[in-house]
């Protein structure tokens, strides 16, 4: 089944859901600066060049979202999943995401990365200001993976 959407009257705000992935959640029309067609999954941050525009996270520390929809071209609004939402995440290469883990942003543009839950008190500070969510489903390495979306 596609994505289904409550949509808001202006069409840049929903709530949506797809039963074949498990994704569902908020989600917000933003354009796409990734310097790319938009990739599924990826994790963005805001420009600072420009109002309303997305980029691929770079400095790990200021994702805001994770990009829903594939092949949307550089300058197209895109619809990103925001805070709340449980959506498919783009892991690294070699990074087998684990479902129970801490999915945070990884030093490779876009991707995310994971590390294990501590179980007690808090990660690092430096680990903790990457978080983007929790992993909910366990997958392939280099491939997308159910995250509970929140960011630090």
């Amino acid at each position: 089944m596609a994505l289904q959407f409550i949509s808001s009257g202006d069409g840049r705000a929903a709530i949506g859901s797809d039963t074949a992935t498990g994704e569902r959640g908020f989600l917000v029309k933003i354009v796409n600066r990734t310097g790319e067609s938009s990739v599924k999954g990826k994790v963005v941050s805001a420009s600072t060049t420009a109002d309303n525009e997305a980029i691929l996270q770079t400095n790990e520390y200021d994702a805001f979202g994770v990009i829903q929809q594939a092949g949307v071209a550089q300058g197209s609004e895109m619809w990103v999943w925001v805070t709340g939402s449980i959506c498919q995440v783009l892991f690294e290469s070699g990074v087998t995401p684990t479902r129970g883990y801490v999915a945070i942003c990884s030093d490779v543009d876009g991707r995310a990365d994971q590390f294990s839950n501590p179980g007690n008190g808090l990660p690092a500070v430096d680990i903790h200001f990457k978080e983007i969510g929790h992993i909910l489903q366990t997958g392939s390495a280099g491939g997308l993976a159910l995250v509970t979306l929140h960011f630090n």
